[in-house]
């Protein structure tokens, strides 16, 4: 089952994506999720796919996201050690539509920079969530892509070393790309063995697989809701492997790591095209233009 948001009129209302149509029902996603709609036993307007526009999934008023929670993200950079999981936030202002280019605006950044992620889609309430029960606590699964101004993010000191800038660096128009759909838990399964990777006008640039995050999707859940309630609808994004154009960027301490398999990397440009893809959670497709 894929689940979608139509654009309808001035509002958005939730849908099943069913081949080359849409059922259409009543309420947007975030709150059919919220009060639990029976997506199994959706009723309301099917509709041919070409005469919807699909809107983002889902609208969250931010977007957790994890920082270094792959092992070879960690070493194709400047190392930087965190016992507890690294996050930081994204504005909801930065969520593309599906089908908008994202703009590589040099007035923004000149190393602009792709990670694919793993979305959890948060669909029951819950503070001081224990691991062992985080997973009732999801909802679904979807694609971020998390875009990234690696050169607001990153900064070299005159005395050697490098600070980091988290808020400009992940925080601009389009910064945050969804899938166009999400995916139910149920028929995702186990989330720490899924295939992920990203390519680039073909190149495969990434290559990874859940299974080898750091910090698992039972235990961010949990370390989440030790902070802040997390509500339905909230979207933690957790992390991105090895593969970014960070790694080889010897300006910004990049070491040059290529993961197996994989075409070395450099950041986005005018005129190529992005494809992210988890294993039985969906696709997410972008083009970069310039301003």
């Amino acid at each position: 089952m894929r689940l979608v948001t139509v654009r309808d009129g001035d509002g958005r209302r939730a849908g099943v994506l069913e081949g080359d149509h849409v059922l259409v029902i009543g309420e947007p996603l975030d709150v059919a999720i919220a009060t639990g709609y029976d997506f199994a036993n959706a009723e309301g307007d099917r509709r041919p796919l070409a005469d919807v526009q699909l809107a983002a999934p889902l609208s969250p008023p931010t977007v957790f996201c994890l920082g270094q929670n792959y092992r070879d993200h960690l070493d194709e950079k400047a190392p930087i050690e965190s016992k507890d999981p690294e996050f930081f936030v994204k504005a909801g202002q930065t969520i593309a539509d599906p089908d908008a280019a994202t703009v590589a605006d040099p007035r923004v950044t000149a190393k602009l920079d792709y990670e694919t992620e793993l979305g959890i889609v948060i669909g029951r309430a819950g503070r001081f969530i224990t691991p062992d029960r985080a997973l009732d606590h999801v909802f679904g699964y979807t694609v971020v892509n998390d875009l990234t101004a690696r050169d607001r993010q990153v900064r070299p000191l005159a005395g050697g070393g490098f600070e980091m800038a988290l808020g400009p660096g992940k925080n601009f128009e389009g910064a945050t790309r969804l899938a166009p759909w999400m995916t139910p838990a149920a028929e995702v399964g186990d989330p720490q063995n899924l295939a992920l990777t990203t390519r680039v006008n073909g190149e495969l640039r990434q290559s990874n697989s859940t299974r080898n995050m750091i910090h698992d999707v039972r235990s961010l859940v949990s370390f989440l809701s030790q902070l802040l309630e997390l509500r339905p609808g909230t979207v933690i994004s957790t992390g991105t492997p090895g593969g970014t154009g960070w790694g080889h960027d010897p300006e910004l301490g990049g070491t040059g790591l290529t993961p197996p398999g994989c075409e070395p990397a450099r950041y986005l440009r005018p005129g190529n095209q992005v494809r992210s893809e988890i294993e039985g959670v969906g696709v997410l497709e972008f083009d970069i233009v310039g301003p």
